[in-house]
């Protein structure tokens, strides 16, 4: 099984619709989303899944973005109560936090009694010891993040999977990518546990409404499986011009796309043919104006597609 950690802005959110029939096939992707603003911007997503019969874990405790006070904490969950009700679309998931108390995840396990969920552990706070004796015999799957020694949550839980959320993204600047680098050995290889990531975005909480800065150079990334090897890599397509300001960030992509679609001329079915593939293609072959967050959602989709045919 596989793990994405995803935030619940637009282009993570309309990736994961986009992917909801792919997923819901013999389900073996499941997203994990943390909400960075109001139930009703993840109404469509909730429908989707339900429509399609597949299954995401949700965080039920959000604390970021624009749910930063009590209040708006208060009201996501009351407004999100009808989805996180439904035990075949949402497994819910609580994020501890350093402040987080024995108390709070007890609390947790009652309010969600008798049905899956999960712990993410992003950072340091109460010890592996303290919420393995809080859980108990319940199988709780557990999140580690990267400031998370996962061995030591495996040895003080025998009985749960523990599965790492592995930031596979190290570079942060698009004109230092090479032209491919690894992303997983064989996802086939991690077991019944699974294996967990950020997928496609840093592990760094996003910025919400900070805007960002003039894009010099534009890359697309996208997954695919070496035949023999069977390894998940990632190739990167970066534009021709890169400085920033010019030319405008939707012809950049454009570049990106073209080399894209040449390499997948050159490798006849290196890329499947996702919806976020044929989209990229067909922005490329209307000459469309498209912007980096339409960009992302598609590289995205191409990702969980790419994943889920491949287990």
């Amino acid at each position: 099984m596989y793990f994405p950690y995803l935030y619940g802005r637009r282009a993570e959110r309309n990736a994961l619709i986009d992917a909801a029939p792919s997923i819901s096939v013999n389900q073996s992707v499941y997203p994990i989303v943390e909400p960075y603003s109001p139930a009703s911007d993840l109404v469509a997503l909730f429908e989707a899944y339900q429509v399609q019969g597949a299954k995401l874990f949700m965080i039920v405790n959000p604390s970021r973005g624009k749910l930063i006070t009590p209040q708006q904490q208060t009201t996501w969950v009351s407004d999100a109560s009808k989805y996180l009700a439904i035990p075949s679309l949402v497994t819910p998931a609580f994020h501890v936090f350093e402040s987080t108390t024995v108390s709070d995840i007890s609390n947790f396990l009652k309010q969600y009694s008798g049905r899956e969920s999960a712990l993410v552990i992003l950072q340091r706070g109460l010890t592996p010891a303290a919420i393995a004796k809080v859980l108990g015999s319940r199988p709780v799957r557990i999140f580690t993040g990267p400031q998370i020694a996962e061995a030591d949550y495996i040895a003080a839980m025998s009985a749960q999977y523990v599965v790492p959320l592995v930031p596979r993204f190290s570079v942060k600047v698009n004109a230092d990518y090479p032209a491919q680098s690894s992303y997983s050995p064989d996802p086939k290889s991690f077991g019944p546990g699974g294996f967990g990531d950020f997928a496609i975005i840093d592990a760094t909480p996003p910025r919400v409404g900070t805007g960002g800065g003039a894009a010099g150079a534009v890359a697309v990334h996208m997954t695919f499986q070496d035949p023999a090897s069977k390894e998940l890599k990632v190739q990167h397509f970066l534009s021709d011009d890169q400085e920033q300001y010019t030319p405008p960030v939707s012809l950049k992509l454009l570049q990106s796309i073209q080399h894209m679609v040449d390499q997948q001329a050159a490798t006849p079915n290196r890329f499947f043919k996702s919806p976020g593939y044929t989209n990229l293609e067909m922005y490329l072959t209307l000459s469309k104006k498209t912007s980096l967050e339409k960009s992302k959602q598609q590289q995205i989709n191409h990702h969980l597609y790419t994943i889920a045919q491949c287990l």
